[in-house]
């Protein structure tokens, strides 16, 4: 009896462990961190992370959201891990957290034929609109920035709001500063958008945002193998194939 105790005793800590290893991973469509065509994914963020999967024993396959869903997602269960996540103050104690995957440089863009000067904060909250996705850092820093000017959509994404502002629909996008210009060179529009002369309103850090209850063991073992990932030369060779 006690032999057949010990043996459920360690069936239900190896099922522990694996449940813990098998984090359900969630991200958003965001060139060049997460690059989805024809149904596969790629991008920096992406290949640091299956990098991780891997050398952790995660076997989950990435499921890409929209990305005010995919938060919520993480949010509210057990079980979840978003990337790529800003890390901002206003998110810090609503998750655990493993980075960083790579920093984030916040700017403003805007129409070429739009002659407007927007060289301050100020000037920019005085834009008619600026287009931002619900519940990304976007949207709450500049929510906790004072901002009055934000077109919220739920269900919206860096690729509709740039094309919101190609379409006139939206004076200024907001996007991170090498993803601003990824896009817009994808879509062959560099003639028509420009970065505004507006200094970064935030400088951070992405990184993968757990689920609150998510063991410290798990938050543990994915950040050393994140820090040894950058020390053997793997995280440095997955930028270089992006820049």
């Amino acid at each position: 009896m006690k032999i057949i105790k010990k043996f459920a005793i360690v069936v239900l800590l190896l099922s522990s462990i694996a449940s813990a290893q098998q984090i359900k991973l969630i991200t958003e469509s965001w060139s060049p961190y997460q690059i989805k065509t024809d149904g596969e994914l790629s991008g920096i963020s992406v290949e640091i992370v299956q990098e991780i999967q891997k050398r952790v024993g995660n076997t989950q396959k990435i499921k890409v959201f929209p990305w005010n869903r995919g938060y919520n997602m993480t949010l509210k269960k057990d079980g979840y891990a978003l990337f790529t996540t800003a890390r901002t103050e206003e998110r810090e104690k609503l998750f655990k957290w493993v980075g960083p995957i790579a920093n984030l440089k916040l700017v403003m863009f805007k129409l070429k034929s739009n002659k407007t000067i927007y060289d301050t904060e100020e000037k920019a909250k005085q834009a008619k609109s600026i287009a931002v996705t619900k519940n990304d850092a976007t949207e709450q820093v500049l929510a906790s920035r004072g901002f009055k000017n934000l077109k919220v959509k739920a269900g919206g994404s860096n690729q509709s709001n740039l094309k919101k502002l190609l379409n006139g629909k939206t004076e200024l996008w907001p996007a991170g500063y090498f993803a601003g210009h990824y896009r817009i060179k994808r879509l062959g529009v560099q003639d028509k958008v420009v970065i505004t002369k507006a200094p970064p309103y935030l400088d951070l850090t992405l990184s993968i945002a757990f689920s609150k209850n998510t063991p410290d063991k798990t938050i543990k073992t994915w950040q050393k193998t994140l820090d040894e990932i950058k020390a053997d030369g793997t995280y440095k060779k997955i930028i270089s194939k992006y820049k």
